[in-house]
């Protein structure tokens, strides 16, 4: 008996010890008033009291965290200030939760065309039932933007609705923005939609027939050809660069006549488009005059070359020309081929030196081809133009990328050349990279520049990839130990700053950079469910920059799911 009675005891216990650590921590009391707080606007007093109950109960309430997540983005969704309303579209839409998806919606009553515009590309993401129906209703929107934008979303879904309303709304716009819609009607591909791309082909403004021709050669619409063949010779050297291109993508043995006409344009992008038709259509000459263009300099037929493979040495021999322009060309075709020649002074399109180049693009004519040019002074140019700033940035994130897939070894030397030399810009790029190749020599690389003195965006940027890796090491104390220390820093910039300077000033993170790596580390924290990073995500909510509450209030949400 008395055996029975202590394995009963032990049994008991063990049943009362489960219940107390699956029991929820709070009560109902201390849940509805740390809520009440939260919608008062008392957020520094809420968090205050969840975090004495957090003393006494040692384990975390997960549910009552998710509700303050949602009670906080509420909040915030209702505030005037626009930085706060972006912020807090921001925590929705990163909380991934369903229940935070009717502030997204509330937000398209935003005063703010701004926020609104935010709103809906928020929902145009999202996978709930009704963000259609909420789309639709931006077509009402006195901003023509707004009601453009709509349209776009419910065209890439092949929504019924959208042709009607595409429709109205190319006959309300000026002709100056005619050349948008093609694409639209083109991705609908309804009887209705191709009736009006059939009307606009002839429409008076060159813009807009090439538009047309180019999207309906793109969809491969045969039932186009008769009149693109008409099109062809129109007195436009645009628009016959676009017909030829657009032959050549139909392979149309009809219009072979008119290409070899064509090819012999004194216009020299109308030829080199014919002759690249050409080439489609298996006229191997044509590829030869292709390279003659090329070897005179032209930058779009070496930029074409590369997809004809058999010209490689073509290219090398026009790495050592004279013209800068040429060589940066001939460089950029052969890592598109990935040919290891490619590689030889790579590094000089990637680390920012003393001549302050800089890259921008350039399209032919009728846009059918590109090429790159170096741009001198390219501090003042990127300082005034912000679009061509991200352009060249995306187009040395390209190169660095195209230099991993051919080679790891020289990738890792071009790697650790830019964490040395602190090119900021391309940080985040290159320890993305050495993350994906996951091999000994990337991470060593990482930890090797992990302890990097006087540059706190490169240590940074390498404990929070160490981290998220898994590797062992302080990677995370440290990374949690500087974001303490920014938690009065906006998350969202909306002024702009000068790229230049910002790679200049070695040391210290601009604004800007401090953000985006702020913002890469929550989210690390957050699909990581890391213990640590809830507790300093609920602490910076309380204790931070009370803008930042509203997007770290999504993050929350997302730790919590």
């Amino acid at each position: 008996m008395k055996a029975r009675l202590f394995i009963f005891s032990i049994f008991f216990s063990f049943i009362t010890l489960c219940n107390s650590l699956t029991a929820n921590p709070f009560t109902p009391t201390e849940k509805g008033q740390i809520l009440f707080l939260v919608q008062q606007g008392k957020i520094e007093r809420a968090i205050e009291l969840y975090q004495q109950q957090l003393k006494e109960n040692t384990s975390h309430d997960y549910e009552l965290l998710s509700q303050i997540g949602l009670a906080l983005l509420s909040y915030g969704a209702k505030q005037t200030d626009l930085e706060m309303q972006v912020l807090t579209l921001f925590g929705a839409h990163v909380s991934a939760n369903s229940e935070a998806y009717f502030i997204i919606k509330e937000c398209l009553k935003s005063r703010h065309p701004q926020i609104q515009s935010i709103a809906l590309n928020c929902l145009a993401d999202s996978q709930q039932d009704d963000a259609d129906e909420a789309i639709i209703h931006m077509l009402g929107s006195p901003y023509a933007l707004l009601r453009f934008e709509a349209i776009a979303y419910l065209c890439k879904k092949k929504d019924p609705f959208a042709i009607d309303q595409l429709e109205s709304l190319i006959a309300k716009s000026p002709t100056s923005i005619l050349p948008l819609y093609p694409p639209l009607l083109a991705e609908l591909g309804t009887r209705k939609s191709m009736h009006l791309l059939r009307k606009m082909v002839n429409h008076p403004l060159n813009k807009v027939r090439q538009a047309v021709i180019f999207q309906v050669a793109n969809k491969h619409r045969d039932d186009f050809l008769p009149q693109i063949r008409q099109q062809a010779l129109h007195f436009d050297f645009a628009q016959q660069e676009v017909c030829a291109y657009a032959l050549g993508l139909f392979k149309d043995e009809e219009s072979i006549e008119k290409l070899q006409i064509l090819a012999r344009s004194q216009y020299s992008e109308t030829a080199l488009a014919a002759r690249w038709a050409l080439f489609q259509l298996g006229k191997k000459n044509a590829a030869l005059e292709v390279e003659q263009m090329a070897k005179k300099g032209n930058l779009y037929a070496i930029h074409l070359l590369a997809p004809m493979m058999d010209h490689q040495q073509t290219l090398m021999q026009l790495l050592d020309h004279k013209d800068l322009q040429i060589r940066l060309n001939a460089q950029l075709s052969l890592l598109e081929i990935h040919h290891e020649a490619a590689l030889k002074g790579v590094e000089k399109l990637l680390v920012k030196d003393q001549y302050d180049l800089g890259f921008s693009i350039v399209k032919s004519p009728g846009e059918m081809f590109q090429a790159w040019k170096v741009v001198f002074g390219a501090s003042e140019l990127f300082k005034e133009d912000l679009l061509a700033y991200q352009t060249q940035l995306e187009f040395k994130e390209a190169v660095l990328s195209k230099i991993k897939e051919i080679s790891e070894e020289t990738f890792l030397k071009i790697a650790s050349l830019l964490l040395d030399q602190q090119q900021n810009e391309l940080i985040p790029k290159t320890v993305a990279l050495l993350e994906e190749l996951k091999t000994s020599k990337a991470i060593s690389c990482l930890q090797n520049y992990q302890q990097k003195l006087g540059a706190a965006l490169v240590r940074n940027y390498c404990n929070l990839t160490l981290y998220k890796m898994g590797e062992p090491g302080p990677y995370a104390a440290q990374l949690k130990q500087w974001i303490k220390a920014q938690k009065q820093l906006d998350l969202i910039q909306f002024r702009s700053y000068d790229p230049w300077k910002a790679t200049e000033a070695k040391g210290d993170l601009t604004p800007a950079e401090s953000s985006r790596l702020l913002v890469s580390s929550f989210q690390t924290f957050a699909e990581r469910k890391d213990r640590e990073g809830i507790e300093l995500l609920v602490d910076l909510i309380a204790t931070g920059n009370k803008k930042n509450r509203y997007a770290l209030a999504g993050l929350l949400l997302r730790a919590v799911l």
